[in-house]
């Protein structure tokens, strides 16, 4: 038999239950206990940056006296740890024993997500041995140009990854080798302070070069990063799964939108792109399937609305949401669908057109609002009245 509970009556009973007077409160938990096993709650978040209840959270969690005698599981969903903004940094010792001390209690532990600031945490080999099982792994902050002592992680289980950080990025690689099971990778890079800017760097390749992953299904990559002509053809064949492709790099040469289409991947679920300019080669990718659910595209400068009037009729029929940002008279698309209710926004630079949809792709209403915010018309029409403003936009 299982028992599931909110985070936040968890949270209640880890802090009282060892008051010497809460004596009904234990002996609640002891009854609990022996009807439910495992013990289960569900959605429990841990943050220590928290410091106000965190460092108390963690001592009546894992001491002999607390909450933990009184269970046989605990589901961790997320935990998120910098010890310096917690206890300050004579107590960041205390704070990674109490951590160690709380982990054999956290047995479905998930996620965990972690400041490279806080070194003392991201060293520690004995806690990262304690965390091999977990499927998700956030860390953020990262300076690959200081030399740290980092412990040989084995994260056989990894399914998420998440990389935030500034110069090299051979710990960045690593982490990405860690498991073959990696199906979401989301790394964001900027170059550090003191460095130039290096147009001939291999940073893709440096990246992925470890990667065994075989089923990545969903890639964002971010920052001060360009991909190189020679990097195509390492990159893409990682790619052969990919669902949902997020870019916001220096440049992207339309070598890798060909090579994309040659080897037969089109990214049918979400699509992000930032370009400086309206880029044929994105245009002609886009357009050579149908599917796409999510789209998102930010371009900088030059106009192009005849490719992207043809783009959004090939997807049609599928999109679900469309959001479109460029430097022109129709500064931005916004186009949400769905089977109860369907949306789109035009954003001029002077106003916004709001469309209503009832369920069945019928126009419901009209509304126009200005900058500020305040609505100056709103009109209720019918489906026949309003069917030809629609096609001027969707067609």
């Amino acid at each position: 038999m299982s028992i599931s509970f909110p985070a936040e009556l968890l949270e209640l009973f880890v802090i009282q239950s060892s008051i010497p007077t809460r004596k009904a409160l234990r002996s609640t938990c002891r009854a609990l206990r022996s009807i439910a096993t495992p013990f289960v709650f569900e959605n429990l978040i841990i943050d220590t940056r928290n410091k106000k209840r965190s460092s108390k959270f963690l001592k009546h969690l894992c001491s002999k006296n607390g909450f933990a005698k009184y269970v046989l599981h605990l589901h961790l969903v997320s935990l998120t740890f910098q010890g310096k903004t917690m206890l300050g940094l004579r107590k960041e010792r205390d704070c990674e024993k109490l951590l160690l001390a709380v982990i054999p209690h956290l047995t479905s532990l998930k996620s965990v997500s972690c400041s490279a600031l806080d070194k003392r945490i991201v060293t520690n080999t004995e806690l990262w041995s304690a965390l091999r099982h977990i499927t998700s792994f956030s860390l953020t902050n990262w300076d690959g140009n200081k030399p740290i002592s980092i412990p040989g992680l084995h994260l056989p289980d990894l399914t998420s990854l998440s990389y935030s950080g500034t110069g090299s990025l051979e710990y960045a690689s690593a982490l990405v080798g860690l498991s073959t099971r990696l199906t979401t990778l989301n790394v964001h890079y900027n170059l550090h302070p003191d460095d130039r800017p290096d147009p001939y760097a291999h940073f893709v390749y440096v990246l992925f070069r470890k990667c065994r992953a075989v089923s990545l299904t969903s890639l964002s990559l971010s920052g001060n990063i360009s991909l190189g002509l020679l990097e195509v053809h390492f990159l893409v064949p990682l790619l052969h799964r990919l669902q949902s492709l997020s870019l916001n790099l220096d440049s992207v040469p339309p070598d890798f939108w060909m090579s994309m289409s040659l080897h037969g991947i089109f990214i049918k679920e979400r699509f992000a792109l930032m370009m400086w300019e309206p880029e044929a080669a994105v245009f002609d990718y886009l357009c050579s399937y149908i599917g796409l659910k999510h789209l998102f595209l930010r371009i900088k400068d030059g106009k192009d609305d005849e490719r992207v009037t043809s783009l959004m009729r090939k997807h049609r029929t599928m999109l679900i949401s469309v959001d479109i940002a460029k430097p022109s008279s129709l500064v931005r698309y916004h186009i949400w669908m769905s089977s109860e209710l369907s949306s789109i926004a035009v954003i001029f630079s002077l106003m916004i057109l709001n469309l209503c949809y009832r369920s069945d792709r019928g126009l419901k209403g009209m509304e126009l609002i200005d900058r500020g915010g305040k609505s100056l018309m709103y009109a209720t029409c019918m489906q026949s009245d309003c069917q030809p403003l629609l096609n001027s936009f969707c067609n």
